[in-house]
């Protein structure tokens, strides 16, 4: 699991300008092939029942402790991890899912600027929740020291949605749910739970509450559909509770203190040993990490989550050639997923491997994610490395257009011009950054 703590310069939108902001703070973005494999296992159906193909939705998971989700700039569902956590069930987080997918189909969507849509994924993050405090304050500074305190309360004025738009994603996700034989009994308990809230002073609810208008009637709206629904006794098989109380053992190792996972964790159970195994490599104690996370190999030898942990634990312990290993073997059980590929890569650099195998994975993570901006950082890194400046320099100026940082995709840009073929692949992509980024829309300042 990554969190990216801090986020670069982004391009945030104050109403329909764009002004660049440096954020020295901002939500922590996290990267996890297991939680997305999860949530988008949850998402996929819904989604295709709604008539969007999964591709065009991009996943944002964000560690906050409330219950919130929302949609925004662009196709983007954000999900904190707060929800996970407090969740009782993989019915509630999927209910909330589906009525965010009900906003995207009915076209609620915040639009905060074309220009997010093709931010990164920390980017986009930072953007939103940035512009919210300015817009709710009045002062487009305050997007570039937004506090955590500050981003829940902001969001208010940018994401609400009004009581039709939430009658109408509720009516959706019913639908969704029906259509892909779910239960809506996890959206009735949610409702249940944040109803409660709403006698409470604006700062002790969650944001899900200020965000999505809640009402009695959008509870018992629920619990008719829920009495006259074909699907109201469905269950979760065993396996998926199983995988829904891990990734909940995993977010609470990860967040909590360490000492505070040991104490809650102390069952012999698989669940309990790989928190307690993530718990002592976040003190820094891989002598008892390492077997604990061994053992759980041991007995699911093709989890590739469990390898791609190992991989983790190893390679921010500086034994990056058996984190090589690790994540070698997690590729093979699970090829072609960006949140594991760019740390292979990443372990094969820094174990002083084979560069050219690197960056081979680094382009199909930017095939796959052409809006990742580490990965486009890293793959100009790995080109360095070869003393390939121009592929470099190309690599760089992707990534640095990504976050924002105009002047340095320039220079980068131009840099690659300098060093490649006029009218290769690689000029051509300088060119039309170039182009971009020009004020006229044009290439005259690279005279």
């Amino acid at each position: 699991m990554k969190f990216s703590k801090h986020l670069a310069v982004v391009a945030v939108a104050i109403w329909a300008t764009l002004t660049p902001i440096v954020t020295s703070a901002g939500p922590a973005v996290i990267r996890d092939a297991e939680l997305e494999d999860i949530i988008q296992g949850y998402m996929t159906p819904l989604l295709q029942a709604a008539g969007i193909a999964p591709g065009d939705v991009r996943l944002i998971l964000i560690n906050q402790p409330d219950i919130n989700a929302f949609v925004a700039g662009g196709m983007n569902i954000f999900v904190y991890t707060g929800l996970l956590r407090k969740a009782e069930t993989p019915d509630e987080v999927i209910g909330v899912l589906a009525h965010e997918i009900g906003h995207i189909a009915g076209g609620h969507i915040a639009r905060l600027g074309s220009t997010l849509e093709n931010a990164s994924t920390q980017a986009i993050a930072s953007a939103i929740l940035g512009v919210a405090a300015a817009i709710a304050s009045g002062r487009p500074d305050l997007g570039a020291a937004v506090t955590a305190g500050g981003q829940s309360s902001a969001l208010r004025g940018v994401l609400a949605h009004t009581r039709t738009q939430e009658s109408a994603a509720d009516q959706a996700a019913f639908r969704y749910l029906e259509g892909t034989g779910q239960s809506v009994q996890g959206i009735v308990d949610m409702l249940k739970r944040l109803s409660d809230q709403e006698l409470l002073s604006s700062r002790y609810q969650d944001p899900y509450v200020r965000t999505h208008p809640l009402s009695r009637d959008r509870l018992e709206t629920a619990k008719a559909f829920l009495s006259r629904s074909q699907f109201k006794s469905t269950t979760r098989s065993a396996t998926d509770l199983e995988r829904f109380k891990r990734i909940q053992a995993k977010l609470a190792a990860f967040i909590d203190p360490p000492s505070k996972t040991l104490s809650n964790y102390q069952n012999t159970g698989p669940i309990d040993r790989y928190a307690r195994a993530i718990a002592h490599y976040r003190r820094g104690d891989l002598g008892q990490a390492i077997p604990l996370i061994d053992g759980l190999i041991a007995s699911s030898p093709n989890d590739p989550f469990l390898h791609e942990l190992k991989g983790q634990m190893l390679m921010e312990n500086g034994r990056s050639a058996e984190a090589e290993s690790s994540y070698n073997t997690a590729l093979q059980l699970r090829p072609g997923d960006p949140a594991i590929m760019l740390p292979a890569a990443n372990a094969i650099l820094e174990s002083r491997g084979d560069t050219a195998k690197a960056i081979q994975i680094l382009q199909d993570v930017t095939f796959r994610e052409p809006r990742n901006s580490s990965a486009w950082r890293q793959l100009g890194i790995s080109y360095g490395k070869q003393g390939n400046i121009g592929e470099a320099s190309v690599a760089l100026a992707e990534a640095e257009v990504l976050n924002g940082q105009k002047d340095n995709a320039v220079f980068q840009a131009k840099r690659a011009q300098h060093h490649l073929p006029k009218g290769s692949a690689g000029w051509l992509r300088a060119e039309d950054i170039l182009r971009a980024l020009s004020p006229k829309n044009g290439t005259d300042d690279k005279k």
